[in-house]
């Protein structure tokens, strides 16, 4: 029945012409990509990464001599021959080197250069970063590195 201006319609019928296949695909298809969408990403959460390192275990696991940042021998930042600033032999010279040089910033602690991704002299953080100076080039991605040092950056960057 042709549908004119007198045409009465019954409550809760439905007055649209047929869709086209073209238009009722394109339906089906924004439909579902706006489930998939709401749905998040099909790739399972990281795992809870836990507290933060302390600045005790940094300096263990990646500053102190022998460990993989190198920083603190001699030619480099540990004595004789220190480079820049004294990180030295205990984390307590360490952290007051990172300090004076601005590395770690105590008024915004969570904003320090040292994690940031744009600004660290550590290439783990800063692709473009020059440390540790006897790494690879192009230098080698550390994530383990990485991931401890900017968590212990973004809880506050404390001497612990």
């Amino acid at each position: 029945m042709p549908l004119t201006p007198s045409t009465r319609v019954a409550p809760g019928s439905c007055l649209r012409p047929p869709l086209s296949c073209r238009a009722a695909r394109a339906l089906r298809l924004a439909i579902a990509a706006a489930i998939v969408a709401g749905c998040g990403s099909s790739s399972s959460p990281a795992p809870d990464a836990g507290p933060p390192p302390t600045f005790t275990e940094l300096y263990a696991r990646y500053f102190a001599p022998g460990t993989p940042g190198h920083c603190a021998k001699s030619g480099c930042h540990g004595d004789p021959d220190h480079n820049i600033w004294l990180c030295g032999t205990t984390k307590e010279t360490c952290y007051a080197g990172m300090v004076s040089q601005g590395l770690i910033t105590l008024a915004n602690p969570t904003a320090s250069p040292l994690g940031d991704p744009k600004s660290s002299p550590i290439s783990w953080i800063n692709p473009n970063g020059p440390m540790p100076f006897d790494q690879s080039s192009p230098p080698a991605p550390f994530p383990e590195g990485r991931d401890a040092i900017r968590a212990w950056v973004a809880a506050g960057a404390q001497n612990n």
